[in-house]
């Protein structure tokens, strides 16, 4: 009876652990906040935090990276995707399709801005024209101008050809994270300052969340992590080099 009770127990916990938690990931080196790119592993702040709940909470971590557009359906759809990371109520309006989804505490807080090569420093908006940006994104700080037309919004598939269109003048201005362009900028061999932010064009202060449409307990949980590892978290982003 009593190895019956001892397999009972550890039957349990082993289903326990097994639970599996299934998180969407923009498919994009977002690095150092994350990078989720399909055949080339995961690293980033926001990878380690993750890791960290699903330990703590006893669930297996399935990292799913997709493209933006198709993380809402599958979302929306339940079928196989529980969370989606990063997300912000400000982002993808018309993928979400109406639908109300659940939202995280602020992971990280971030900014978005406005950068350019040396040489167009200071210029204005006037001199904006064409605006790069990575496909799927959205251009928060930008949007009463985009609204307004007179600027282009164009949509490429990673910060890479962001740099390259900028760097041919293909582009006027990209906008996108200064720590993540200055990553990616060393990725390319080129010098920190190529591609810099100009303070007079437009910059949002945001911030990253998890999110969920059936499951809201999973994102109580995730707030009650955020709140009582919150040391744990603060060491952990130092060791990215985050604020």
């Amino acid at each position: 009876m009593r190895l019956c009770l001892i397999l009972a127990c550890w039957l349990y916990s082993t289903l326990a652990t097994a639970e599996p938690l299934r998180v969407g990931l923009e498919n994009h080196d977002y690095y150092p906040y994350y990078s989720a790119v399909e055949g080339q592993g995961f690293d980033g702040y926001c990878i380690a935090l993750l890791q960290a709940f699903a330990k703590r909470e006893g669930l297996e971590l399935e990292l799913r990276p997709q493209p933006v557009n198709r993380l809402y359906r599958n979302l929306l759809n339940g079928q196989n995707l529980d969370l989606l990371f990063p997300d912000n109520l400000a982002w993808a309006r018309e993928a979400r399709d109406g639908q109300t989804l659940y939202y995280s505490q602020p992971v990280v807080q971030v900014v978005d801005a406005t950068l350019v090569r040396p040489e167009r420093l200071g210029k204005g908006l006037a001199a904006v024209k064409r605006l790069g940006i990575v496909r799927g994104f959205t251009a928060e700080a930008w949007q009463p101008l985009l609204a307004k037309g007179g600027v282009e919004l164009v949509e490429v598939q990673d910060i890479h050809s962001l740099i390259r269109m900028l760097e041919r003048n293909r582009l006027d201005a990209i906008y996108a994270n200064p720590q993540v362009v200055q990553h990616q900028l060393r990725q390319l061999g080129l010098d920190a300052t190529h591609v810099q932010l100009d303070p007079q064009l437009p910059q949002v202060n945001t911030s990253f969340h998890l999110s969920s449409y059936k499951h809201p307990e999973l994102i109580k949980r995730f707030d009650r992590f955020l709140l009582e590892e919150a040391a744990q978290l603060n060491t952990l982003r130092q060791q990215f080099n985050l604020p």
